[in-house]
């Protein structure tokens, strides 16, 4: 990549022009802006990515990455850089384009608390949008909670407290740790009853990333769900009996707090957590504050290898070490604790943006765990669920081969060193069509919510079969934090270069017999007393004594047996396994052959407008009143579809 660095001169000479020309008075915009890039060849490719590594020296901000070729890319830009950026864009002849010119504008108008805006309108009007807007759906949860806005992590806090107040027999509050700014980093455990502590375990996190607020709604919601249909809802109440949830809706509270302090864009979008602030000058002599880790780059698996920075003021800083921070231990901790060890079957971890399902692992392309077979069947069918909700598309695969590798993720962890069974990362909206980003309209909220909890349903009964198969056992946590010593399940962490789509579970060979242990041979036999005499037989030709020369003659003989046994397998598992890579074969291309048939069918049948939900929702007549319009625009929803 030496070629890269001229350019990365260029830039940096004028990025330099530019503030010469502000110090001299020439006026610069000073609004913040994101721009979307798409990369045309592996040349374009590669400058992006190496700015992606140093972005935060050039006041750049990657809501998306670089992935990929034809794979746009969302930067957000600092009005003190906008000139040369856009300068330095030109002489590559790498075009974009400006999906938003006003960054703190579109903050306002999206996610600006109701009240400021209730407050100019006539008392009735304000009344009645108030109704509107926050009770977008009737729950039978006695504890209220306005799932139509956001709102702050105390409100959260507060409204999980009177969960557990109105429904103490199957729900309790805990504290997963203390952040650095002194936060109790709060959960709910659900279940019925909840002081049992033998069931098995789904584990739901959310707000690892100060700034994907909508992904804390959507955890929030699933409480509610639980909460609120228990005893109402035939499956959600077998969910409660038969297994206990933990969700934490934020993990990083106070990098969310942060997020949430004022409308400037460089806070609305923090991303990592809070923690010693260290200053220095950079290479523009300018004062910098730097601190904060990303919590998703901070867990004890492969840690510090790809898609990290050792540098303080990157974006992705993975940390002094592994689990260096509060909110990274908090979260080994609990899944280590002697309630937890051994007993957890599902941990889905929700962030965004991009609308993706993503299972282990992220730190390397094409690396699965040995039952990559259940994990893709499970997770392929939590992507249907979400799409038969509203049409909404989700990409399925590895975090490394559908976005980039990333090593020191919570969900390779979770999978590698906790062995859970079904690992799960969400990326949920907006998707690859819209151009918010971040900045999650209010009325996609419960949408967005429920469609998830669709998805998440799927990977809640494959962990309901798991808990029929397994008995009600206490498992002792390990001793070391850090290094499990006991492992309840059979999953293990294996690196192979098998495909990601895969028919089949590939599994150890079939045990050979062991083997057969040696006698014991005792020198001087103690004499057996008969209570009658041996009978005189009449003498015998004498027989040669077993020496141990014969002895370890027939043992090598058992022991080639046994090995000849094994061989023996081993040829028939591979055989085994050359008959299972011509089925999967077989089956992909059948397949390939159904998704190719049911995309072509699907592509006439799906919504087109994200706002589908919201408006039926204000509207419910409005399919046949614009049944036109709502025929293009919202089939699936409108419930168009058999008639194509």
């Amino acid at each position: 990549m030496r070629w890269l660095l001229p350019f990365l001169v260029v830039l940096l000479w004028v990025h330099s022009e530019c503030r010469l020309m502000k110090d001299s008075g020439v006026e610069e915009d000073s609004k913040y802006k994101v721009v979307r890039i798409v990369p045309k060849n592996e040349i374009e490719l590669g400058v992006l990515k190496k700015i992606y590594k140093t972005a935060h020296d050039f006041d750049l901000d990657f809501w998306k990455g670089p992935t990929g070729v034809n794979q746009f890319v969302d930067i957000m830009v600092a009005p003190t850089f906008s000139d040369s950026f856009d300068q330095f864009l030109h002489s590559r002849n790498m075009t974009y384009v400006v999906t938003i010119d006003d960054v703190q504008k579109r903050i306002l108008m999206k996610e600006k608390p109701r009240s400021s805006i209730d407050a100019s309108l006539n008392p009735l009007l304000r009344d009645f949008f108030g109704k509107r807007m926050h009770n977008d759906f009737t729950s039978r949860n006695t504890a209220k909670y306005g799932f139509g806005d956001y709102h702050s992590y105390d409100t959260m806090v507060n409204w999980m407290n009177e969960i557990e107040r109105n429904y103490p027999n199957m729900a309790k509050v805990f504290t997963l740790g203390v952040t650095y700014e002194g936060r109790a980093i709060k959960g709910i455990k659900i279940g019925s009853p909840v002081t049992d502590t033998s069931k098995r375990i789904v584990w739901i996190d959310g707000g690892m990333h100060a700034r994907e607020w909508a992904a804390i709604h959507t955890a929030l919601w699933f409480i509610d769900q639980l909460i609120a249909n228990y005893g109402v809802d035939p499956q959600i109440t077998g969910y409660v009996d038969t297994l206990n949830f933990y969700i934490t809706p934020v993990v990083n509270p106070d990098g969310f707090e942060y997020s949430r302090s004022e409308a400037n864009p460089q806070t609305r979008f923090w991303r990592k957590n809070r923690g010693e602030q260290i200053c220095k000058k950079d290479r523009w002599r300018r004062e910098r504050c730097c601190g904060g880790v990303d919590l998703n780059r901070n867990f004890d698996f492969h840690f510090g290898e790809t898609g990290s920075s050792e540098d303080l003021c990157s974006e992705i800083y993975q940390g002094k070490s592994a689990f260096s921070e509060p909110e990274s231990r908090a979260v080994r901790d609990k899944m280590f604790s002697a309630e937890l060890y051994g007993k957890v079957d599902a941990f889905i971890t929700l962030h965004t943006y991009s609308q993706m399902w993503i299972h282990p692992f992220n730190h390397e392309r094409r690396s699965f765990p040995n039952d990559i077979f259940d994990l893709q069947t499970v997770g392929r069918k939590g992507v249907k669920a979400i799409e038969s909700m509203y049409g909404t598309k989700f990409k399925f695969g590895t975090g490394a081969d559908i976005l980039y590798p990333s090593a020191g993720g919570s969900d390779d962890w979770a999978k590698a060193k906790a062995h859970v069974k079904y690992v799960y990362l969400l990326e949920l909206r907006p998707g690859e069509d819209e151009w918010d980003g971040f900045l999650l309209d209010r009325r996609q909220l419960i949408p967005t919510a429920r469609e998830t909890w669709e998805g998440i349903k799927v990977v809640i009964d494959a962990v309901m079969g798991l808990a029929q198969r397994y008995p009600k056992t206490i498992t002792h946590a390990p001793f070391s934090a850090t290094t499990p010593t006991t492992t309840f399940s059979t999953t293990q962490a294996t690196t192979t270069t098998q495909s990601t789509t895969v028919f089949f579970t590939t599994t150890n060979p079939p045990p050979a017999l062991p083997p057969s242990p040696p006698p014991t041979f005792s020198p001087n036999p103690l004499p057996v007393f008969q209570p009658n005499p041996p009978p005189v037989l009449p003498p015998q030709p004498s027989q040669p004594r077993q020496t141990d020369v014969d002895v370890r003659i027939e043992l090598q003989k058992k022991l080639e047996a046994a090995r000849q046994r094994q061989v023996a397998a081993r040829r028939e598992y591979e055989r085994r396994l050359r008959l299972f890579e011509a089925q999967r074969e077989a089956a992909n291309r059948l397949r390939e052959q159904q998704a190719r048939a049911q995309w072509q069918l699907q592509q006439t049948c799906m919504d087109r407008s994200p706002w589908c939900a919201n408006w039926i929702a204000q509207s419910p007549n409005i399919c046949r009143a614009s049944s036109i319009y709502m025929r293009q625009d919202c089939a699936r929803s409108c419930g168009y579809c058999r008639s194509f």
